[in-house]
């Protein structure tokens, strides 16, 4: 029987449907043996698991994609954010199973940026937190997302060898790599780049991990001139925030910001309210512009119901709103 299953798993993935097992297993002499042998209930048993073996990689991958569209059509953070670690945990230990499988592998950065996120939007979500408190998110997120950019890194490797090791190349190193980006590197490079994002979002107290926004922004810059629409346009927003982190006097790109931040709500037709949430934040109030700010608060506040697919952002977005409009007067 191990025999069989070994050979069998040789075609896993590559013929799925009963047909097709069934002419491979049924031709197979043990197989044959065991129906000779009078043992069709054994035989049974065989082709059986057979076809799950062969299935097991599909409901995984289905699973995973199920799991990410549900968690980005819930309206309740709080409860996502109860329920993830679990999954966390099980995509641990399906990476331990097979550490080379770059779905998985992406999949759990997904969900650890979703998680991450999530811990990080309870300042908005929760008045008046304890500073101890959000010590405490700060040093979890960081773990996480040390864990999901170092897991992106080994996916892109899987995905294209000439694109290891990303995080430790210098500029003009990277521009090299990127000029072989083919169109189907695209989603994954994004991905790495959205994990890249994370990391320095929680490691700002960290010169060093500063010091990689250009090549980040290098990515993101890849990302928008092939295809500008992925992810509902969100490639522009990350690029509208890392453009509006400091004033121009300082070198920053606070105009270019503007633009990306524009060209996400054109792309999503005014869908994505956190473009907006993040536009208000990064630019209006990086050059004092209280009448944008208050435009583009209001505009969120006054939406009853997100689109589906974005529903989850979408009410991290308002109630990021309520606190920008919180804290607007003391700013301005």
């Amino acid at each position: 029987m191990r025999q069989l299953l070994y050979e069998y798993g040789h075609y896993a993935g590559q013929k799925s449907d009963w047909a097709s097992i069934y002419q491979i297993v049924a031709q197979h002499k043990i197989f044959n043996n065991y129906m000779k042998n009078k043992s069709p209930l054994l035989a049974g048993i065989v082709f059986i698991l057979s076809y799950f073996l062969s299935s097991c990689s599909f409901y995984i991958d289905s699973f995973t994609s199920n799991l990410d569209q549900a968690i980005k059509s819930s309206n309740d953070p709080q409860t996502i954010m109860q329920a993830l670690p679990s999954y966390l945990v099980l995509l641990d230990g399906l990476i331990e199973g097979d550490p080379q499988d770059e779905g998985l592998l992406m999949a759990s950065v997904s969900l650890i940026n979703a998680y991450s996120s999530l811990l990080g939007s309870q300042a908005d979500l929760v008045e008046n937190l304890p500073e101890y408190k959000l010590q405490s998110i700060r040093n979890q997120q960081k773990k996480l997302n040390d864990k999901a950019l170092h897991r992106a890194e080994r996916a892109i490797c899987i995905h294209k060898e000439t694109l290891c090791n990303l995080t430790e190349d210098k500029f003009q190193e990277l521009e090299l790599k990127l000029s072989t980006i083919e169109k189907n590197d695209i989603d994954i490079l994004y991905r790495m780049g959205t994990a890249w994002v994370a990391w320095i979002q929680v490691n700002t107290d960290d010169w060093n991990a500063m010091a990689q926004i250009a090549q980040i922004k290098l990515i993101m810059e890849k990302v928008v001139d092939t295809d500008e629409t992925i992810d509902n346009g969100n490639a522009h927003v990350y690029l509208g925030v890392l453009n509006s982190l400091i004033p121009a006097s300082l070198g920053g790109k606070p105009d270019l910001g503007k633009k990306h931040f524009e060209a996400a709500i054109r792309i999503s037709e005014g869908k994505n309210l956190m473009a907006k949430a993040l536009y208000a934040e990064y630019y209006a109030r990086l050059i004092f512009d209280e009448k944008l700010h208050e435009k583009l608060i209001s505009e969120i506040l006054k939406i009853d119901e997100s689109t589906h697919h974005l529903s989850l952002i979408n009410t991290l977005a308002v109630e990021k709103a309520k606190a920008l409009q919180r804290s607007s007067t003391d700013y301005f």
